[in-house]
């Protein structure tokens, strides 16, 4: 099921979300219209409980070029946007989704910051990543503390101040994205990424987001409880039940003689 917005269109198919950005004549750059197109795809999937894994990609020759420098220029951006993208954010990383990106051609400034948000992040051998907003005099949004996560505050500080770009080998050498893929089948290999990853999204899985997520910055009373809050979840969960009873029944299984 497919639906279109003005920026993107949202596919629900084989257990997963794909969201795609739809505005190739401008690298996918993300306008204030934009934001709003993607926290309503982004309730879509969250909301359904047959979406297991939200996937993200570009059309055309680029993941995305970051914001809508036109219309950054024209004054028709303003904090509104800045508050709204930062909502959207929120969204990927509080779902109990497993979100995913693709980052192939120029994957810049938002770009960078979305997938960032995401669990997991593919990139192209020939991807053009950056994080530039310092030259336009801005500030690039809370990757200042997610790209810290990845990389290390000293990376990262050289990363947004200096604004220099990195193919996608560069980036998975640094720990900023999981696996790199050919430009050529780019596509394909994200389906086989996007497809093992649904397989393995179990509720426990889910629930371990959460857990790891909410953990990273607190102390060990806090994330004590969070994990025991995240584990008696689990426990009660069906997945965990049916895998259970799966161990069970292999153990009942009468095994031959010659059974290692």
């Amino acid at each position: 099921m497919r639906t279109d917005f003005a920026t993107l269109y949202l596919e629900k198919r084989d257990g997963a979300g794909w969201i795609t950005f739809n505005r190739p004549k401008r690298l996918n750059a993300l306008d204030f219209a934009s934001k709003w197109d993607l926290q309503a795809a982004l309730a879509l999937c969250v909301n359904d409980d047959a979406i297991k894994v939200i996937a993200f990609r570009g059309e055309g020759r680029a993941f995305c070029a970051g914001i809508d420098l036109t219309d950054l220029s024209a004054g028709l951006i303003d904090e509104r946007n800045f508050r709204l993208w930062e909502e959207c954010l929120r969204m990927i990383e509080t779902s109990d989704k497993i979100a995913i990106a693709c980052m192939h051609g120029h994957a810049l400034g938002s770009g960078v910051q979305l997938a960032l948000s995401c669990d997991l992040r593919v990139a192209t051998r020939g991807a053009k990543i950056g994080v530039p907003a310092g030259k336009e005099g801005l500030v690039p949004g809370l990757s200042v503390m997610r790209l810290a996560r990845f990389v290390g505050l000293g990376r990262a500080k050289e990363i947004v101040m200096w604004g220099e770009f990195m193919d996608g080998e560069e980036a998975a050498r640094i720990g900023l994205v999981n696996r790199v893929v050919d430009d050529e089948t780019k596509d394909e290999d994200f389906e086989k990424v996007v497809a093992r990853t649904v397989a393995v999204a179990t509720d426990g899985v889910r629930l371990t987001k959460r857990a790891m997520n909410e953990i990273a910055y607190g102390d060990f009373a806090e994330a004590y409880d969070i994990y025991l809050q995240c584990q008696r979840l689990g426990l009660q969960s069906g997945d965990f039940a049916k895998a259970m009873a799966a161990w069970r029944d292999r153990a009942a299984a009468p095994r031959s003689e010659n059974a290692a």
